[in-house]
């Protein structure tokens, strides 16, 4: 297994406010690295904004701003966005960093140097808004790009080319070992991109200023693809004097995942992978592609005035109960769907009447019958449900290890539902009238160290909420590793509060 783990998000373009789709895209990834931080291996998480080309210059001018300024200004609010998350990235790459800009003009130049990157002329439909040339499966009947819904423009300059047309053998033996998932994404890319034959890709601008020029021949911009891939390995200091992080997190012993919206595939399993090749660089260990988030089965748009805004859920709601939505009821092989009706049903049977619950009546239990502490010597070790709690570990390792947060969210709310019927069925109350001590503190045992796996397994995911649910059950300590968490020595101190930690949302 590996010891070093790094994960991405796509860069976002920096032309307006970021949406529930970013959203999710960036939870998934945060979540997945603090799993990683459990069981023990060294992480690095980046994000970032994509802040060249024309859009941006276009948007720059109308506001009567240098397009610098402009998209500084939207920087500070991804960055507020994703504080307010509780995302916790390790760097945040801007295009316009001075490092990434020198490092981009000498991929350029190793590119061309090796005859992947040729001069030549174009003449095509470009949209403006997905900042690319289209081909006529992105266009629709109307003449409209299938992605952006805007009318393309007829460009012809001249433009330096990557050369993709010649690996698509490489591409076809990439793509056999299971690089890109889900297998519906894969299977998309090659039918309509490998099978027909790749075509070269332009990469450079000449009616463009806003963006970084070839060393080679300035008059040319390097424009947003070739620019924007490149921050995943820029960020580990490629290309520049220190490349201590760039050893460490792109090396052969390092699990590398790259997570990125169904709306960019084809840029990042084909063009991106083009580019490492060509540098000598090693491939990433896994692309998931995810789906888009519907608002009741419609894809979400301004026009349709059904866009999300994470900041009114995140100030109506918490971090807390956006982030466990994204990871339980989104997975990323279909697209998902988001309503304010689907969210607070999620939140109340789930955390509300399920872990909260749980939580609540224990902690009721072990402060009515033990004073808050439960002295009693038990012989718990082999009752099924401490034998399932430990298997519940590992079977959430196992699928969060294969990139399936939902499923393994789905297997801790299920043994969060045993826990509550075990309660019923052994019924404390009556053991307590009865006077039968030992077997009552037997139970309560079982209830508070599998409310310990529970929160521990939260924890990525409930990252406001999971110190307190511990504390509720006597769990005072600092997060244990998961492998650690199966062992049998878990300590607890004195209840002295209790609190509602997930109240039900009417």
């Amino acid at each position: 297994m590996s010891k070093t783990f790094y994960v991405t998000t796509p860069i976002y373009y920096a032309s307006g406010d970021l949406h529930i789709g970013h959203t999710y895209t960036t939870t998934l990834a945060d979540i997945l690295n603090r799993f990683k931080k459990s069981v023990g291996m060294e992480t690095f998480f980046l994000t970032g904004s994509d802040e060249h080309g024309q859009k941006i210059e276009t948007k720059a001018k109308e506001a009567g701003m240098k397009p610098k300024a402009y998209v500084d200004q939207i920087v500070e609010k991804f960055k507020n966005l994703w504080g307010l998350l509780d995302i916790k990235y390790d760097k945040f790459i801007r295009t316009t960093d001075l490092e990434h800009k020198k490092s981009v003009q000498q991929i350029f130049t190793k590119l061309l140097h090796k005859d992947l990157i040729y001069k030549g002329n174009y003449e095509g439909l470009y949209c403006v808004s997905c900042e690319e040339f289209l081909i006529a499966d992105q266009i629709d009947e109307n003449g409209l790009c299938k992605v952006s819904q805007t009318k393309p423009k007829m460009l012809s300059e001249e433009t330096y080319f990557l050369r993709v047309s010649k690996f698509s053998d490489f591409l076809t033996t990439l793509f056999d070992n299971d690089f890109l998932t889900p297998d519906s994404r894969k299977n998309e890319m090659f039918k309509n991109f490998i099978e027909p034959g790749l075509e070269d890709l332009s990469v450079t601008r000449i009616s463009l200023k806003w963006g970084i020029p070839t060393t080679e021949n300035p008059e040319h911009v390097i424009y947003v693809w070739l620019d924007a891939l490149s921050n995943y390995i820029t960020a580990l200091g490629y290309a520049q004097k220190d490349e201590t992080l760039l050893n460490k997190f792109w090396s052969a012993d390092t699990e590398i995942v790259q997570y990125v919206g169904k709306e960019i595939t084809r840029f990042h399993s084909i063009y991106w992978p083009i580019i490492l090749n060509g540098l000598e660089l090693r491939m990433p260990n896994k692309l998931i592609s995810h789906g888009w988030i519907l608002s009741k089965d419609t894809k979400m748009s301004k026009s349709l005035g059904n866009v999300i805004d994470p900041i009114a859920i995140i100030n109506g709601f918490s971090s807390d109960a956006l982030r466990f939505y994204i990871a339980k009821e989104l997975p990323t092989e279909r697209d998902g769907n988001f309503t304010e009706e689907l969210f607070v049903e999620c939140f109340n049977t789930n955390l509300a009447n399920n872990v909260g619950n749980l939580i609540s009546r224990t902690n009721n239990m072990i402060t009515k019958y033990f004073s808050g502490i439960i002295l009693e010597k038990t012989n718990i070790e082999n009752h099924s449900l401490i034998i399932s709690g430990k298997k519940l570990i590992d079977d959430y390792i196992s699928d969060m290890n294969d990139y399936q947060i939902n499923k393994a969210v789905e297997k801790v709310m299920k043994f969060g539902q045993d826990l509550n019927k075990f309660i019923e069925e052994e019924k404390p109350w009556v053991l307590d009238k009865e006077g039968q001590t030992e077997k009552l503190a037997e139970v309560l045992t079982i209830l508070q160290k599998n409310i310990t796996i529970i929160s521990h397994l939260l924890a990525p995911i409930l990252t406001k909420s999971y110190e307190e649910m511990l504390s509720q059950i006597g769990y005072n300590q600092k997060l244990l590793n998961l492998q650690e968490l199966k062992k049998n020595d878990i300590e607890f101190d004195k209840i002295t509060s209790r609190k509602i930690i997930f109240e039900r949302i009417n």
